[in-house]
Protein backbone atom coordinates (compact mmCIF):
# COMPACT_ATOMS: atom_id res chain seq x y z
CA UNK A 1 0.00 0.00 0.00
CA UNK A 2 1.19 3.50 -1.01
CA UNK A 3 -0.19 6.27 1.13
CA UNK A 4 0.23 10.16 0.80
CA UNK A 5 -1.48 12.95 1.75
CA UNK A 6 -2.63 15.84 -0.25
CA UNK A 7 -1.86 19.83 2.11
CA UNK A 8 -2.93 22.81 1.16
CA UNK A 9 -0.22 24.61 2.08
CA UNK A 10 -0.04 28.43 2.60
CA UNK A 11 2.13 30.37 -0.26
CA UNK A 12 3.79 32.30 1.91
CA UNK A 13 5.18 29.41 4.29
CA UNK A 14 5.61 26.91 1.56
CA UNK A 15 9.57 28.13 0.73
CA UNK A 16 10.26 27.05 4.15
CA UNK A 17 9.95 23.10 3.25
CA UNK A 18 9.14 22.89 -0.74
CA UNK A 19 11.51 24.43 -4.30
CA UNK A 20 9.36 26.37 -6.23
CA UNK A 21 9.09 23.69 -8.64
CA UNK A 22 7.07 21.66 -6.56
CA UNK A 23 3.15 21.15 -6.53
CA UNK A 24 0.42 22.98 -7.71
CA UNK A 25 -0.50 27.15 -7.24
CA UNK A 26 -4.34 27.34 -6.48
CA UNK A 27 -4.56 31.33 -7.20
CA UNK A 28 -1.88 33.62 -5.35
CA UNK A 29 -2.09 32.02 -1.72
CA UNK A 30 -2.16 28.49 -2.13
CA UNK A 31 0.47 26.16 -3.04
CA UNK A 32 -1.18 21.86 -3.35
CA UNK A 33 1.16 19.64 -2.55
CA UNK A 34 1.09 16.18 -2.20
CA UNK A 35 3.31 13.67 -0.38
CA UNK A 36 4.26 10.29 0.40
CA UNK A 37 3.74 9.81 4.28
CA UNK A 38 6.99 7.98 4.30
CA UNK A 39 8.72 11.31 3.25
CA UNK A 40 11.34 12.50 5.46
CA UNK A 41 9.16 15.83 4.67
CA UNK A 42 6.42 14.87 5.59
CA UNK A 43 6.83 14.81 9.71
CA UNK A 44 8.34 18.27 9.25
CA UNK A 45 5.13 19.40 7.59
CA UNK A 46 3.53 18.55 11.22
CA UNK A 47 6.41 20.54 12.91
CA UNK A 48 5.96 23.38 10.81
CA UNK A 49 2.28 23.67 11.30
CA UNK A 50 2.76 23.54 14.95
CA UNK A 51 5.53 26.37 14.80
CA UNK A 52 3.56 29.12 12.65
CA UNK A 53 0.62 28.81 14.46
CA UNK A 54 2.69 29.07 18.20
CA UNK A 55 4.60 32.11 16.17
CA UNK A 56 1.77 33.71 13.25
CA UNK A 57 -1.43 32.32 15.08
CA UNK A 58 -1.68 31.24 11.14
CA UNK A 59 -1.53 28.16 9.84
CA UNK A 60 1.50 26.63 7.60
CA UNK A 61 -1.68 24.50 6.02
CA UNK A 62 -5.36 23.92 6.09
CA UNK A 63 -6.62 21.37 3.73
CA UNK A 64 -5.59 17.82 3.99
CA UNK A 65 -6.39 14.68 2.45
CA UNK A 66 -4.74 10.85 2.80
CA UNK A 67 -4.76 8.54 -0.15
CA UNK A 68 -4.10 5.11 -0.30
CA UNK A 69 -3.26 3.25 -3.16
CA UNK A 70 -3.24 -0.46 -3.22
CA UNK A 71 -1.42 -2.96 -5.61
CA UNK A 72 -3.95 -5.55 -7.77
CA UNK A 73 -3.16 -9.01 -4.65
CA UNK A 74 -3.25 -6.42 -1.94
CA UNK A 75 -6.95 -6.17 -3.43
CA UNK A 76 -7.61 -9.27 -4.12
CA UNK A 77 -6.32 -11.02 -0.58
CA UNK A 78 -8.86 -8.23 1.36
CA UNK A 79 -12.12 -10.12 3.16
CA UNK A 80 -13.08 -6.27 3.68
CA UNK A 81 -13.10 -2.76 2.47
CA UNK A 82 -14.40 0.90 3.55
CA UNK A 83 -16.65 2.75 1.43
CA UNK A 84 -15.18 5.96 0.80
CA UNK A 85 -17.71 8.52 -0.82
CA UNK A 86 -15.88 11.10 -2.31
CA UNK A 87 -18.95 13.17 -4.05
CA UNK A 88 -20.24 15.44 -1.54
CA UNK A 89 -23.06 18.19 -2.39
CA UNK A 90 -25.75 20.63 -0.62
CA UNK A 91 -28.17 20.90 0.10
CA UNK A 92 -29.21 18.85 3.43
CA UNK A 93 -32.27 16.88 3.42
CA UNK A 94 -32.85 18.76 6.64
CA UNK A 95 -33.01 22.13 4.63
CA UNK A 96 -35.70 20.25 2.25
CA UNK A 97 -37.89 19.29 5.27
CA UNK A 98 -36.16 16.27 6.32
CA UNK A 99 -36.96 15.60 9.85
CA UNK A 100 -34.74 13.61 12.61
CA UNK A 101 -35.71 12.89 16.30
CA UNK A 102 -32.69 14.34 18.19
CA UNK A 103 -34.57 12.48 21.35
CA UNK A 104 -32.65 9.92 20.13
CA UNK A 105 -29.18 10.83 19.84
CA UNK A 106 -26.52 10.53 22.17
CA UNK A 107 -27.06 13.27 24.83
CA UNK A 108 -23.07 14.52 24.91
CA UNK A 109 -21.81 14.41 21.26
CA UNK A 110 -25.20 14.37 19.56
CA UNK A 111 -24.69 11.44 17.25
CA UNK A 112 -27.65 8.88 16.19
CA UNK A 113 -30.38 11.05 15.70
CA UNK A 114 -33.37 9.20 13.52
CA UNK A 115 -34.83 10.05 10.76
CA UNK A 116 -38.30 10.06 10.44
CA UNK A 117 -39.23 11.29 7.50
CA UNK A 118 -38.33 10.33 3.64
CA UNK A 119 -35.10 12.10 2.71
CA UNK A 120 -36.25 15.07 0.92
CA UNK A 121 -33.92 16.86 -1.74
CA UNK A 122 -34.57 18.53 -4.66
CA UNK A 123 -33.30 16.08 -8.18
CA UNK A 124 -32.20 18.70 -10.01
CA UNK A 125 -29.25 19.67 -7.18
CA UNK A 126 -28.15 15.47 -7.15
CA UNK A 127 -24.59 15.41 -8.75
CA UNK A 128 -25.55 13.49 -12.43
CA UNK A 129 -22.70 12.67 -13.20
CA UNK A 130 -21.84 10.47 -9.88
CA UNK A 131 -23.56 7.55 -9.13
CA UNK A 132 -23.36 7.58 -5.41
CA UNK A 133 -23.43 10.92 -3.60
CA UNK A 134 -23.80 11.92 -0.11
CA UNK A 135 -25.16 15.35 1.48
CA UNK A 136 -23.05 17.29 3.50
CA UNK A 137 -25.36 15.85 6.61
CA UNK A 138 -23.81 12.52 5.74
CA UNK A 139 -27.48 11.28 3.66
CA UNK A 140 -26.53 8.90 1.06
CA UNK A 141 -28.10 8.93 -2.60
CA UNK A 142 -27.26 6.02 -4.84
CA UNK A 143 -28.59 6.23 -9.03
CA UNK A 144 -31.26 4.05 -10.58
CA UNK A 145 -28.13 1.98 -12.00
CA UNK A 146 -26.45 1.23 -8.59
CA UNK A 147 -29.93 0.03 -7.23
CA UNK A 148 -30.70 -2.47 -10.51
CA UNK A 149 -26.74 -3.45 -9.70
CA UNK A 150 -27.29 -4.51 -6.13
CA UNK A 151 -30.94 -5.98 -7.32
CA UNK A 152 -29.47 -7.99 -9.96
CA UNK A 153 -26.02 -9.42 -7.52
CA UNK A 154 -28.49 -9.59 -4.93
CA UNK A 155 -26.21 -7.32 -2.69
CA UNK A 156 -27.40 -7.37 1.14
CA UNK A 157 -27.12 -5.70 4.04
CA UNK A 158 -28.35 -2.08 2.23
CA UNK A 159 -31.69 -0.99 1.88
CA UNK A 160 -32.66 1.80 -0.49
CA UNK A 161 -35.48 4.17 0.61
CA UNK A 162 -37.73 6.74 -1.62
CA UNK A 163 -36.38 10.05 -2.17
CA UNK A 164 -39.13 13.03 -2.68
CA UNK A 165 -38.48 16.69 -4.07
CA UNK A 166 -40.51 18.43 -0.72
CA UNK A 167 -42.65 17.29 2.03
CA UNK A 168 -45.74 18.94 0.32
CA UNK A 169 -45.00 16.19 -2.66
CA UNK A 170 -45.57 12.38 -1.98
CA UNK A 171 -43.69 11.39 -5.42
CA UNK A 172 -40.97 9.63 -5.47
CA UNK A 173 -37.76 10.37 -7.60
CA UNK A 174 -37.64 7.06 -10.05
CA UNK A 175 -33.72 7.85 -10.77
CA UNK A 176 -32.23 8.69 -7.28
CA UNK A 177 -32.48 6.34 -3.39
CA UNK A 178 -31.51 6.63 -0.08
CA UNK A 179 -28.88 4.43 0.55
CA UNK A 180 -29.40 3.38 4.59
CA UNK A 181 -27.63 0.30 6.56
CA UNK A 182 -30.18 -0.45 8.92
CA UNK A 183 -27.77 -2.74 11.51
CA UNK A 184 -24.70 -1.01 12.82
CA UNK A 185 -22.94 -3.55 14.56
CA UNK A 186 -19.55 -3.17 13.18
CA UNK A 187 -17.39 -2.50 16.13
CA UNK A 188 -14.08 -0.37 15.26
CA UNK A 189 -10.96 -1.33 17.37
CA UNK A 190 -7.49 -0.72 17.53
CA UNK A 191 -5.03 -0.07 15.35
CA UNK A 192 -7.80 2.61 13.79
CA UNK A 193 -6.21 5.86 14.15
CA UNK A 194 -8.35 8.70 14.27
CA UNK A 195 -7.85 12.63 15.26
CA UNK A 196 -7.78 15.95 14.33
CA UNK A 197 -5.30 16.10 11.16
CA UNK A 198 -2.70 13.63 10.39
CA UNK A 199 0.04 15.24 12.99
CA UNK A 200 -2.63 15.38 16.06
CA UNK A 201 -4.13 13.01 17.84
CA UNK A 202 -6.73 14.68 20.13
CA UNK A 203 -4.82 13.48 23.33
CA UNK A 204 -7.68 16.06 24.70
CA UNK A 205 -9.96 14.05 23.51
CA UNK A 206 -11.90 17.10 22.79
CA UNK A 207 -13.96 15.49 19.72
CA UNK A 208 -13.90 12.25 21.59
CA UNK A 209 -17.63 11.42 23.02
CA UNK A 210 -17.01 10.25 27.03
CA UNK A 211 -19.68 7.72 26.36
CA UNK A 212 -18.51 5.94 23.33
CA UNK A 213 -20.57 7.20 20.67
CA UNK A 214 -18.48 8.81 19.08
CA UNK A 215 -15.19 8.69 18.33
CA UNK A 216 -13.09 11.34 16.47
CA UNK A 217 -13.23 14.06 14.12
CA UNK A 218 -11.48 12.38 11.27
CA UNK A 219 -10.05 9.10 10.00
CA UNK A 220 -6.54 8.77 10.02
CA UNK A 221 -5.62 5.46 9.38
CA UNK A 222 -7.31 2.27 7.78
CA UNK A 223 -10.38 0.91 9.93
CA UNK A 224 -10.37 -2.39 12.24
CA UNK A 225 -13.00 -3.61 13.04
CA UNK A 226 -13.69 -6.45 15.58
CA UNK A 227 -13.83 -9.79 13.42
CA UNK A 228 -16.93 -11.29 15.61
CA UNK A 229 -18.73 -8.21 14.79
CA UNK A 230 -18.35 -8.82 10.81
CA UNK A 231 -21.80 -10.23 10.09
CA UNK A 232 -22.76 -11.78 6.76
CA UNK A 233 -24.07 -9.08 4.88
CA UNK A 234 -22.20 -7.40 1.47
CA UNK A 235 -22.92 -4.24 3.09
CA UNK A 236 -22.44 -3.24 7.11
CA UNK A 237 -21.89 -0.19 9.23
CA UNK A 238 -19.68 0.91 12.42
CA UNK A 239 -21.49 1.48 15.51
CA UNK A 240 -19.50 4.05 16.27
CA UNK A 241 -19.93 7.46 14.49
CA UNK A 242 -17.15 10.04 13.46
CA UNK A 243 -16.99 13.94 12.82
CA UNK A 244 -18.79 16.28 14.35
CA UNK A 245 -22.51 17.44 15.31
CA UNK A 246 -22.81 21.35 14.52
CA UNK A 247 -25.24 23.33 12.53
CA UNK A 248 -26.47 21.02 9.43
CA UNK A 249 -23.63 18.79 9.75
CA UNK A 250 -24.04 15.13 11.47
CA UNK A 251 -21.15 12.74 12.91
CA UNK A 252 -21.41 9.68 10.20
CA UNK A 253 -21.08 5.60 10.79
CA UNK A 254 -18.42 4.15 8.21
CA UNK A 255 -19.31 1.70 5.69
CA UNK A 256 -18.00 -1.23 4.82
CA UNK A 257 -17.99 -3.33 2.32
CA UNK A 258 -17.48 -6.79 0.70
CA UNK A 259 -14.86 -8.13 -2.02
CA UNK A 260 -18.26 -8.74 -3.72
CA UNK A 261 -19.28 -5.27 -3.74
CA UNK A 262 -15.52 -4.22 -4.21
CA UNK A 263 -15.38 -5.99 -7.02
CA UNK A 264 -18.69 -4.69 -8.39
CA UNK A 265 -17.67 -1.11 -7.95
CA UNK A 266 -14.95 -1.92 -10.14
CA UNK A 267 -16.51 -3.60 -13.01
CA UNK A 268 -18.92 -0.97 -13.30
CA UNK A 269 -16.70 1.72 -12.86
CA UNK A 270 -19.41 3.40 -10.46
CA UNK A 271 -18.26 7.10 -9.75
CA UNK A 272 -18.59 9.09 -6.78
CA UNK A 273 -16.65 6.21 -4.46
CA UNK A 274 -13.42 4.44 -3.58
CA UNK A 275 -12.48 1.35 -1.32
CA UNK A 276 -9.83 1.14 1.11
CA UNK A 277 -8.90 -2.51 2.75
CA UNK A 278 -10.14 -2.95 5.90
CA UNK A 279 -9.02 -5.23 8.66
CA UNK A 280 -10.64 -7.75 10.73
CA UNK A 281 -8.64 -8.30 14.19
Amino acid sequence: MKETCEFRVVEEFAPQLFEASEGKRLGDSVRQVEIATNDSRFNAIGRLQFETRAKTDRSFFYGWILRRRYSKAELEDAALFRLKLTSTFEPAGEECGTKYDESTACPRCGAGAKQTTPLYLPEKRMPKSKDVSRTIAGEIVVSRRVAELFARHEITGAELLPVRSNPSSSAESKDWFQLTVPKADAEISAPTRLGIDPFDDDEKGECRCPLGDLIGLNLLSEVSIKSTSRGNADIISSRQFVGVRRGLLRPERIILVSPKVRRLIESEKLKGVEIEVAHLV
